[in-house]
């Protein structure tokens, strides 16, 4: 299979993200061969009950286990976010159904913890691990995809046809197309209400959009740079390069880190749709409306009898390096623009939100080690009222806070919502029980103001070192002094 980077460092690894349930997992690229949307299944009897059945992938059968079945998840209708990993399992195709892929990622060892000892609704033989992103902010469990999916016996009698009749076999396999077939891999993508690809070998990865420091003087579809690994990455905006509507950011937009030839950019598309293989037969020259579109389109793949166009795109011939560098002051503004993000950084405050009661509180993110849900807790004899027990979190002994209980609210029955936010001050690491988890969210440390003696909450003030105003005031969060609240526990 094709990676996305032909130079991946050994300190790295590239991993598709994807959602089972309220959770984030990943599996290594190396094993996942393609991602492609839920097909027609065809049901097979007696098959475990995570076996959906087994379809038609280009001649071949494909077993479908149901990823949420598969680790004890509550099973759900497939819907338009649904996606189907086809997962090489001894050199056999298993198909795993996701709730949603969510990037293609990639992240440094360093970053890789041991699997906690208990995790809910996960067999910990299939973890290799925990990535932690974003300070501890943003867990993906490492999932061991082959182990999870090595089901030997029911994988060889789905491939062998056990428990089928003629016709099921003869409605899952074409035997008139059992020869090899030249393909090309690519990462389709919508704009608008087309679908366009490039070609994977040009996709280093796919991240979600960050922060973009707007540029001074750059063309309309420059959108701005952002860091990337320390390094500046320019962000082109496809819809505004085809005179396309501009649309607001929301959370399906995505950026493909492609090699555009002599530089790498960062193109921001309206939706990832999926990773997928197509013969080279069934991708025709592109019509020639100009000597640039020519160049711009590399061809067009006709999808099911015609009925899925893909516009298959040349990142090289977008835009050129001498485009980019005559592009007006962008090169000049480079070290402005990495001093703004600085300055930036220093003029705002980034917080974890979570919700006690009706009232919204803070932590700064530099104090938050991990979020996770509530594990079990270990009661302890004469502790302090507000102190919930102790908890193990991969082999450390950590005191439970119960925020509730500390500022003498009413008490309230752990539900899945609960979390327990592992927090640390001068070393002292202690994790304190809130009702629920919000956000991450970054804002000008302008928008913060001291915190009134007396509060609408009834919360000492004395915990409370400034309360964040945004949305014009309608939004308000009281950001905790976390070292007093530990001082005081």
């Amino acid at each position: 299979m094709a990676t996305f980077i032909n130079n991946t460092s050994i300190t790295e690894r590239q991993l598709v993200t994807f959602q089972l349930g309220d959770d984030e997992f990943g599996a290594d690229i190396m094993d996942v061969k393609e991602i492609i949307r839920v097909p027609d299944i065809t049901k097979v009897p007696n098959a475990p009950i995570y076996v959906e059945g087994a379809c038609n992938l280009r001649g071949n059968v494909l077993p479908i286990i149901d990823g949420r079945t598969r680790f004890n998840l509550e099973r759900k209708t497939k819907d338009e976010s649904s996606r189907v990993l086809v997962i090489d399992v001894d050199g056999k195709a298993t198909g795993m159904v996701v709730d949603k892929v969510s990037e293609v990622i990639r992240v440094n060892t360093d970053h890789i913890e041991e699997p906690p000892q208990i995790v809910k609704n996960v067999d910990s033989d299939y973890l290799n691990g925990v990535v932690k992103l974003d300070n501890g902010n943003r867990l993906i469990m490492l999932l061991d995809v082959v182990s999870a999916l090595n089901v030997k016996n029911n994988v060889k009698d789905l491939i062998n046809g056990h428990d089928q009749s003629g016709e099921k076999k003869k409605l899952l396999v074409n035997s008139a197309s059992t020869e090899s077939i030249e393909e090309e891999q690519l990462v389709s993508f919508l704009l608008d209400k087309e679908e366009y690809a490039i070609g994977i070998m040009k996709v280093k990865e796919i991240i979600r959009v960050p922060e973009i420091v707007k540029i001074p003087n750059c063309e309309d579809y420059i959108e701005g740079v952002v860091s990337l690994r320390n390094n500046l990455l320019p962000i082109i905006d496809l819809r505004t390069y085809f005179g396309m509507e501009h649309m607001d950011i929301n959370d399906n937009n995505r950026i493909l880190v492609v090699d555009m030839g002599s530089f790498t950019a960062g193109i921001m598309v309206d939706k990832i749709s999926e990773v997928l293989r197509v013969p080279t037969s069934i991708i025709q020259p592109p019509p020639k409306f100009s000597t640039q579109s020519g160049e711009q389109l590399k061809g067009v793949a006709k999808l099911n009898d015609g009925k899925r166009m893909i516009l298959i795109l040349e990142p090289s011939k977008l835009i050129s390096d001498d485009e980019i560098s005559g592009i007006s002051g962008f090169k000049g503004t480079l070290d402005a623009a990495e001093n703004s993000i600085t300055k930036q950084l220093l003029d705002e405050e980034q917080l974890v939100t979570f919700k006690i009661d009706m009232e919204e509180y803070g932590v700064k993110i530099a104090n938050v080690e991990e979020i996770n849900r509530m594990p079990e807790v270990t009661k302890i004899p004469r502790a302090p009222y507000f102190i919930e027990g102790i908890v193990n979190l991969r082999g450390n002994v950590i005191p439970a806070l119960d925020l509730r209980r500390f500022f003498k609210l009413s008490e309230r029955e752990i539900t899945d919502a609960t979390r327990i936010i592992i927090v640390d001050f001068e070393g002292k690491r202690t994790g304190i029980v809130v009702d629920s988890v919000s956000e991450v969210i970054r804002f000008e440390k302008n928008l913060i103001e001291t915190p009134p003696d007396i509060l609408s909450s009834g919360i000492d003030s004395d915990y409370v070192e400034g309360v964040g105003k945004l949305d014009d005031g309608k939004r308000m969060i009281l950001i905790l002094d976390i070292s007093k609240v530990l001082t005081f526990s």
